[in-house]
């Protein structure tokens, strides 16, 4: 029998299960032990791709205000090792000319405890803005190619000087999140947020693919219609420690931090499994349904037809989303999703529909704090523990397979071409 933790919430779950357990490990090997996640970055920032350093450009505007663009509340990014090496590299004197702007998307506003966390030492020593998508003072832009008319914040829009942070990581339908995708949806309208996604519904809208992408092409064209002046990304491990980062000309940044996190959080897998156990990755991942779903995209293509995917998830704030909820409510069919989001997009709604699409090709359970009686109506089986989950499954002679962090981890079969 093999011992493992699951991360579940703040804590984990014990289980002693015969499974492969299905990790990426914690860098692939990439980054040595003693080299700290602050001297990566600070690397990054000396050597930056397609701009001059930073501090070089701080230093030819004289005068200018300074807007940071961070991720919110939703993300675990380790915002505030990034802003120490950002400040550390603008320096003191400018130091007063920063202004920090949460892109919230279309996320709820974070709270002030969830600003401690984010920002660290700097909540409080640096004024904050929080994005608001449905806002009055949005700056419009023009509009792409595929016809999203593009809105951003003033803040923003305003700034003599534009930096953008962020992690690069899976994302299931513009490919990879990171660079422009803190632009949009980022600091977005509703409206230009809601055009966006609604592309997600062409074949090559999905996990670890930009090419022929309409989703990352759009988002693309958004960014670039007011592009930052430096860009800083990294890559984390499932541990949260920094194995590589970028920094400078934002799509110089995003094409080499893609390439190292599709080394780092893609999986091929030779067999396929009966049964697959998926953490999100505890919390903040799983914090809520409409946040933890990402694991379920990610792992459910190494499952046997008609096989069972449980995932592991808290969800301590629920389903997270009013229109997701809604649409698992009012569709309850993958044909009836994939109607209404092709005649009447709504933000949340597309996650019913991936949620629909995944329940066509294997059985959904899950282990969480969810309400069991709306959880079963969707036809998602609830379980109170994962051994409950696991109840018979280890008396049969059964594939099982285990993954800690599915919302970083994509599961690759050798014989799926991930087209569905």
């Amino acid at each position: 029998m093999t011992q493992i933790q699951i991360p579940y919430g703040a804590t984990h779950i014990d289980l002693s299960i015969e499974a492969d357990l299905l990790d990426l490990g914690e860098g692939c090997g990439r980054m040595k032990d003693n080299i700290r996640s602050i001297d990566v970055i600070r690397r990054a920032l000396r050597y930056p791709l397609g701009t001059k350093r930073l501090r070089e450009i701080v230093a030819t505007k004289k005068v200018a205000d300074i807007v940071i663009v961070v991720d919110d509340h939703t993300r675990d990014t380790p915002t505030e090792l990034m802003l120490d090496a950002l400040i550390e590299e603008i320096g003191d004197d400018y130091k007063d000319r920063i202004t920090l702007l949460v892109a919230c998307g279309t996320h709820g506003t974070p709270t002030d405890d969830d600003l401690k966390k984010i920002l660290g030492k700097h909540f409080g020593q640096i004024p904050i803005k929080i994005h608001d998508c449905d806002a009055k003072d949005l700056v419009y832009l023009g509009s792409t190619s595929s016809g999203t008319p593009v809105m951003l914040n003033r803040n923003y829009v305003d700034a003599e000087i534009k930096i953008l942070t962020g992690d690069i990581t899976l994302h299931y339908y513009a490919g990879f999140g990171g660079g422009r995708k803190s632009i949009l949806p980022g600091i977005s309208s509703r409206d230009t947020i809601k055009k966006n996604h609604a592309l997600l519904v062409d074949e090559h809208a999905r996990t670890a693919n930009i090419e022929h992408n309409p989703v990352h092409r759009d988002m693309t064209e958004a960014a670039s219609l007011a592009p930052p002046d430096f860009v800083l990304n990294i890559i984390a491990g499932g541990n949260g420690k920094v194995v590589d980062a970028y920094a400078g000309e934002m799509n110089s940044v995003f094409q080499e931090g893609i390439k190292v996190a599709k080394d780092l959080f893609c999986l091929k897998t030779h067999d396929l499994y009966d049964i697959m156990v998926v953490s999100a990755g505890g919390y903040p991942k799983d914090r809520n349904l409409y946040q933890a779903s990402k694991a379920i995209e990610n792992c459910y293509r190494a499952v046997v037809p008609g096989g069972e995917l449980i995932l592991v998830a808290e969800c301590r704030e629920g389903f997270g989303d009013y229109y997701f909820e809604t649409w698992m409510n009012d569709y309850p069919s993958y044909e009836a999703a994939e109607k209404a989001i092709r005649t009447n997009f709504v933000l949340g709604g597309h996650k019913a529909f991936y949620m629909r699409k995944v329940m066509t090709k294997v059985g959904v359970s899950i282990v969480s704090e969810l309400d069991t009686h709306l959880l079963t109506r969707w036809g998602i089986t609830p379980h109170k523990s994962l051994e409950e989950g696991l109840e018979g499954e280890k008396k049969d002679k059964v594939k099982i397979g285990i993954v800690k962090n599915g919302l970083d981890t994509l599961l690759v079969p050798a014989t799926n071409t991930l087209r569905e």
